[in-house]
């Protein structure tokens, strides 16, 4: 059993297909899911934030004893559906997704795509791996991948301290992950200082927590790995802008020097 309280919104966009929430605990997903309301998250289809309607709600007798029933969502801004079969058992007090299209991993390997220019094409395929097997319920299996981008992120981190002769190479490599971020204190971003946790978690997940338990906090994890790509991204759109502002005054100095 996997119960937690959650929004309509994550029930929809993020919760996978076959986890059982609690019906007693989230009775605002069914009250939503019966009437039109609107909802903001990804088209998958068209790679953009938007607000999707509930044109189709659940049948008012949905909730007797055992009910399966298709819900259809309209992007308010391109008119794309998305479809979810929704299960309910008033027995056993849950309702579940049991269906979805575009499917849950569509929807969220959409959200990383702009990273694709601060994470290696390998770690990239990672993260999708990583979603992918979360959206289908694969707890641990997931933490594996996101434990690769972690690592990958820390020894990109230790570039620039080991070519200023800060940290020594060897004695890094052999360091444990604790040690290794003491090492690297004045090179990681600060989202990361701030979450030190993490790779303990990470590890944890693999070895020890079940899987719902790695499920429960996937969404976590995958946020503040997010958080770092955000930083590494801001850093890379600066560079790039002063790299255009170099060029641009260059070229008005050249016009410059041509007039006189």
């Amino acid at each position: 059993m996997y119960y937690r309280f959650m929004t309509t919104q994550q029930f929809i966009f993020e919760e996978p297909l076959y986890k059982k929430v609690k019906l007693s605990e989230n009775p605002h997903i069914l009250s939503d899911l019966k009437k039109r309301f609107c909802i903001d998250g990804l088209n998958s289809i068209k790679g953009v934030d938007t607000t999707f309607k509930l044109d189709t709600p659940l049948f008012p007798s949905f909730d007797r004893s055992v009910s399966t029933e298709q819900i259809t969502f309209t992007c308010q801004r391109y008119g794309d559906n998305l479809y979810v079969q929704i299960h309910y058992d008033k027995n056993n007090d849950i309702i579940e997704k049991v269906g979805q299209y575009p499917s849950l991993a569509d929807i969220q390997i959409a959200q990383i795509k702009q990273y694709s220019k601060v994470l290696d094409k390998q770690y990239m395929k990672d993260f999708t791996k990583a979603i992918g097997l979360a959206a289908n319920g694969v707890g641990t299996g997931s933490f594996v991948y996101l434990r690769r981008i972690f690592e990958y992120l820390i020894h990109e981190a230790s570039k620039d301290a080991i070519a200023n002769g800060e940290i020594d190479t060897q004695q890094f490599v052999m360091a444990k992950m604790d040690n290794k971020l003491k090492m690297l204190e004045n090179h990681l971003p600060d989202v990361l200082k701030d979450n030190k946790p993490l790779y303990g978690v990470l590890s944890k997940g693999i070895h020890e927590l079940s899987e719902d338990d790695c499920l429960k906090y996937f969404s976590v994890v995958r946020e503040v790995i997010e958080l770092i790509l955000d930083e590494r991204e801001y850093l890379r759109q600066k560079e790039e802008k002063k790299k255009q502002a170099r060029n641009k005054l260059s070229s008005i100095a050249g016009e410059l020097k041509n007039g006189e």
